[in-house]
Parts: structure tokens; C-alpha cells; sequence
């Protein structure tokens, strides 16, 4: 486990204490997904968490993959960069995962796609090896069980699955070791926060760009 980030130990217990199945029936009775039954709602923004509220000391944050794009396309909010600055930093091999994809996905012959690929690489490369955070076993069977939770309630295609599984190992990551998610994506981590308790996200707004 990285150090500096503390975990939240009354939330996971070692494996090696419990056996496969106790430690599944235990996501299954945290989860709970037999108790939801009716489509989740989109809470109002006042109800929610928006980093331009707090004050300093800020919390604990591990990036979303919507900060990193906003930074790389030069529109992060001058006031979120600041916040970044005053604040411990984490890093997700989620994240990581999700920018990386691009140097497979752009067309290799496009003049633009070299310079898009070295930029990614350049920003993951920046990232302190002991601020990253890999999912572990636990939090990926209760991500599994969260993102199939959502597609149940909200019903889901089958594309919308995997990033909600994507989004819910990075909120239960950040979960376990006592960090928030910063994550310009309302809609779903507020909806992933409903389903999944004990788990914090904290949102900005990105300005609409002036034609």
C-alpha cells in the first residue's frame, strides 16, 4: 500500500484473515444491491460537493480522468489549478489506462496523432510512482457489483458499462485510502455515490468557451 495516503482500515480487512467467499458476502452485504430497486435520480448540484466551496486544508484527492484532459487540452479552470496545488495529489492505473488508450485508438497516419500520443505519455510519465494507486482484489469485486447495480437500475447499454466500472474503481479506490475522487463528471460519480456508501467525489465546472 502507498504510503501517505491513509487507509480507511475499518472499511477492508486483509484476504488473508478471510476466505474468498466470507470476503464476497461481505461486498454483498455493503452493496446491497438487492435493496435498490427503482432508477436513481440526479441530485442538484447544491446538494453535491464542489471544490470552489471548500477551504483550506483541502482533502486528500485522486484525479479523475477528466481533470488530466482538461489540463492536456489547456481548459482546466485556473482555480482548479491552484486548489491542485495546495492539496496532497493521487494518481489511478485506471486513469492511467483510459488516457494510454488513445495511442491505439488515433489513426496512426493522421499528422496530429504523434504529438496527441506524446503529450499522454508525457503526463503519465510525470506521475509519482508512490502516488498511484492500483484497484485491489476487493475493490474490484465491489466495483463489479456497483457497476451492475447502475446498469440494472439506470438500464445501462452495454458500452455505458464499462466506463461505470471504470468510475466505481476509482471512487472505491479513493475510498480505501482516505482520498475523494475530483472528477468533472456529475452525472455518473453522483449516481455511483448513491449506490455505493462511503465513498466521496468532489466536482468543478469547466466554463462554456466564449465563441
Amino acid at each position: 500500500m502507498p504510503s501517505g495516503c491513509s487507509p480507511n482500515v475499518g472499511r477492508f480487512r486483509p484476504i488473508s484473515t478471510l476466505s474468498s467467499k466470507s470476503e464476497t458476502q461481505r461486498s454483498l452485504r455493503r452493496i446491497k444491491p438487492g435493496k435498490l430497486r427503482k432508477p436513481l435520480r440526479p441530485r442538484p448540484h447544491a446538494d453535491l460537493t464542489f471544490l470552489h466551496q471548500l477551504e483550506r486544508p483541502f482533502p486528500k484527492l485522486l484525479l479523475d480522468t477528466t481533470v488530466y484532459i482538461d489540463e492536456l487540452q489547456g481548459k482546466l479552470p485556473r482555480e482548479v489549478e491552484i486548489s491542485l496545488r495546495l492539496t496532497e495529489l493521487w494518481h489511478s492505473s485506471i486513469t492511467e489506462a483510459e488516457l494510454i488508450a488513445i495511442a491505439g485508438l488515433l489513426e496512426p497516419t493522421h499528422p496530429e496523432t504523434q504529438k496527441a500520443v506524446q503529450q499522454v505519455v508525457a503526463s503519465i510519465e510525470h506521475r509519482p510512482a508512490h502516488r498511484i494507486l492500483v484497484p485491489e482484489r476487493d475493490v474490484w469485486r465491489e466495483a463489479g457489483i456497483a457497476a451492475g447495480l447502475l446498469a440494472r437500475l439506470q438500464q445501462h447499454a452495454r458500452a455505458e458499462r464499462q466506463r461505470t466500472l471504470n468510475d466505481a474503481l476509482l471512487l472505491l479506490s479513493a475510498a480505501q485510502h482516505g482520498c475523494s475522487v475530483l472528477t468533472r463528471n456529475v452525472r455518473d460519480f453522483d449516481l455511483l455515490m448513491q449506490a455505493i456508501p462511503g465513498t466521496s467525489a468532489i466536482f468543478y465546472d469547466r466554463p462554456m468557451l466564449q465563441p
